[in-house]
């Protein structure tokens, strides 16, 4: 599975998690990318076939249940992060690791297609 981090995540994670051989890229590493609605920023993770890691959990799963309605588009993928993880510096290591998790667990890249995971 490909991610695209939601712009409150640090472009660190992104890289640690290249470093360890994943493909993921941050919201944040982009200008265009920057402000884009959530709609837009599933509708790029679709076209980019990347799951979408996002602590918006509010309108991020409003958004999953309509996409994954009959008449729906679907999406790539959505990963989780609970308000209980803390998206400082610090807690870099923390998310990557978790990440990591999940990437073990959905390893193609339409495993998580129209699906959701928490971290």
């Amino acid at each position: 599975m490909k991610l695209l981090l939601d712009e409150m995540f640090s472009p660190l994670v992104a890289a640690e998690l290249r470093a360890r051989g994943h493909d993921a890229v941050a919201i944040k590493k982009r200008d265009k990318w920057q402000s884009l609605s959530d709609p837009d920023v599933v509708a790029l993770a679709r076209t980019e076939r990347r799951a979408v890691v996002t602590a918006n959990l509010r309108d991020f799963r409003q958004l999953h249940a309509e996409l994954v309605a009959p008449s729906g588009e679907g999406h790539a993928g959505i990963v989780f992060v609970p308000t209980s993880f803390r998206l400082t510096r610090a807690a870099t290591g923390q998310i990557v690791a978790a990440l990591e998790t999940r990437l073990a667990e959905y390893p193609g890249d339409d495993d998580l297609a129209s699906g959701e995971t928490w971290i």
